[in-house]
């Protein structure tokens, strides 16, 4: 963490620093300030984390300068120091919205515990920013591997890489979790990734800046062989339209399964001239297009390779995507597979399984939208009306998708996310239950305490005093 103090006082200030080089030692002071003018320039300078402010400096006063400074960055969290318990300042603090104060002298022990309270809360959020932005990538990730770009996918690109220049994608066929290794890919190739599991393989987005070159994805892909022999890693060109994305992701997975069908080579392009593929090969892959909701994919895949499929293969493909459907609990099509004799009676077929599994994927992305916000808005009164409008869905049938995908209510899980706040908050022992009240979304402390028992079977008080032995 890094801290500014802002004091007029040199000998407190430098006591200040001092305390805290010799008590926190994963936080730096990164400047002092002697006025309210220099603790703006600085803060804009230095960029801190956390800033302790003196009330009463000469030219701008504390307060008046936190007001300058939130306007340029308002995530710097403050902490007010004061050698005057006036009600008068606290006020004013609440209006920017601190509500850490600090008196002269201030005891060792309240600062500390101020301090790490207050560097906790900074983590907390950190961790649920991340936690967002990683969801948003992955909804993005799968978009992009879906024909056609759907709007929103547009809209997710800008928000979320609105540098982008170009991607690629990556399939790679593993026995065991690659995520040790992203970092290690990320930084060879000098841009953001994304990676994802499926049922077949992990699918990797590379998104840069700047134009990926094929020698590089090359290079970044034999260093994870390397790194992880056994792998098979298809690789697509690199392209610089996200409406381009959904074949790069073809291309990426048909090299990962000519190269898992092939002798020798473990990574690289998908190469146009090879022997035929092996015909449970063939299953498989119209499988995973239909797994992926790619019904144009899936179907001229499977025109183009009919011919070569036998009675039994077909009758194989029919099983695979019954278990795969039933898998999801999804509904299989109506008939069976002995009304399937003509080809175009299995494009149909494979047409709606793929129309299944798309609506099927969009109910999942929908989820995750919903629990996205309600971590981010548990605070708020929270109604069903209101998010089923987020997500342009009527309430009703948010409600039962809700229920069906996640195995509780809406207001359950709401209920659920603001309890485990409530938790983090007691174990901290520094907030009154009736602002733990206020803090998790619940306006009536008594009726907070009635729900936290019921499901916790302790009262707040008996939870705190049962952690806090």
């Amino acid at each position: 963490m890094r801290i500014l103090l802002a004091e007029d006082e040199l000998i407190e200030r430098k006591a200040m620093v001092k305390f805290l080089q010799e008590n926190f030692q994963d936080m730096e002071v990164v400047g002092e300030a002697a006025n309210g003018r220099m603790a703006v320039e600085m803060a804009v300078e230095k960029q801190p984390d956390i800033m302790f402010v003196d009330i009463q400096m000469p030219g701008l006063n504390g307060l008046e300068a936190i007001e300058k400074i939130q306007a340029h960055n308002p995530a710097i969290r403050f902490i007010l120091v004061s050698a005057y318990d006036s009600f008068a300042y606290a006020k004013e603090a609440m209006r920017f919205g601190i509500k850490d104060y600090i008196l002269k002298p201030g005891r060792k022990e309240e600062i500390v515990k101020t301090l790490l309270r207050v560097a906790k809360e900074i983590k907390a959020e950190r961790e649920h920013h991340a936690r967002e932005d990683a969801l948003l990538k992955e909804q993005l990730l799968m978009k992009m591997m879906q024909q056609p770009i759907a709007q929103d996918a547009v809209r997710l690109q800008k928000q979320c890489f609105p540098a982008m220049k170009s991607a690629a994608f990556f399939v790679i066929k593993a026995t065991s979790s690659i995520t040790e290794v992203e970092q290690e890919l990320s930084d060879l190739l000098a841009c953001e990734t994304i990676l994802l599991e499926q049922q077949h393989a992990w699918i990797m987005g590379a998104i840069s800046d700047k134009l990926l070159e094929k020698s590089l994805l090359l290079r970044a892909a034999k260093q994870l062989q390397e790194a992880m022999p056994g792998l098979f890693i298809g690789i697509s060109e690199p392209c610089t339209s996200l409406q381009k994305m959904p074949d790069a992701y073809q291309e990426a997975y048909a090299a990962c399964m000519q190269l898992e069908g092939t002798d020798g080579r473990h990574y690289g392009f998908y190469q146009a001239e090879q022997k035929a593929i092996p015909n449970q090969r063939l299953v498989e892959q119209i499988t995973s297009h239909i797994e992926a909701g790619n019904a144009t994919e899936a179907v001229l895949f499977f025109k183009k390779n009919n011919k070569v499929l036998s009675d039994g293969e077909r009758e194989d493909l029919y099983i695979q995507v019954k278990q795969l459907l039933t898998k999801y609990d999804t509904p299989l099509p109506k008939g069976s597979f002995t009304t399937l004799k003509t080809e175009e009676a299995w494009q149909r077929f494979i047409h709606l399984c793929c129309v299944q599994m798309g609506e099927y994927l969009g109910s999942r992305q929908t989820i995750m939208r919903v629990k996205a916000y309600v971590q981010e808005h548990f605070r708020d009164p929270l109604t069903l009306e209101e998010v089923a409008g987020v997500v342009q869905l009527s309430p009703n049938y948010l409600s039962n998708l809700f229920k069906q995908e996640v195995g509780e209510t809406f207001i359950d899980y709401v209920t659920h996310v603001r309890l485990e706040k409530a938790k983090e908050l007691l174990k901290d022992n520094a907030y009154t239950l009736k602002e733990i009240s206020f803090m998790i979304g619940y306006k009536d402390p008594n009726y907070f305490s009635r729900v936290f028992k019921k499901h916790c079977d302790l009262s707040p008080t008996q939870y705190q005093r049962q952690i806090c032995k």
